[in-house]
């Protein structure tokens, strides 16, 4: 897999608390990007995913977890500004499977992708901090 990339649907779509993803949430707007997102990863060590491509940022933007289940530990904790501002987080963990916005160490992709299931991603405006 090394070298070759892989797009993974998403199957959760997260806002985040900042005014500007507040605002699509109450206007109704969020409903329509609720569907077909997606990340695009390309392993460049064994076990090592970065994030290569996604549909959910525009230039100026940046991933996020905004929501994770119960069975998902917060390594972030209040560590990061989005942190601290919008209750969202930077670095989470699902059993084996370590997850930062920019990259993911997991056994396999398979495993990632279960992972994934457990987290809601979603694109924030850093300049809202």
């Amino acid at each position: 897999m090394r070298g070759t990339r892989t797009r993974i649907d998403l199957p959760h779509r997260g806002f985040g608390k900042s005014l500007g993803e507040q605002l699509e949430v109450f206007s109704g707007e969020a409903s329509a990007k609720q569907e077909g997102n997606w990340i695009e990863v390309e392993e460049k060590e064994p076990g090592v995913f970065a994030v290569m491509d996604d549909n959910m940022t525009v230039k100026g933007t940046a991933r996020g977890f905004s929501q994770w289940d119960g069975e998902v530990e917060d390594l972030d904790a209040g560590d990061s500004d989005e942190s601290q501002c919008f209750g969202m987080s930077s670095h989470l963990k699902w059993q084996d499977v370590d997850l930062t916005p920019e990259e993911f160490c997991a056994p396999s992709i398979e495993r990632l992708k279960e992972a994934l299931d457990h987290v809601a991603i979603c694109a924030w405006d850093p300049e809202d901090i």
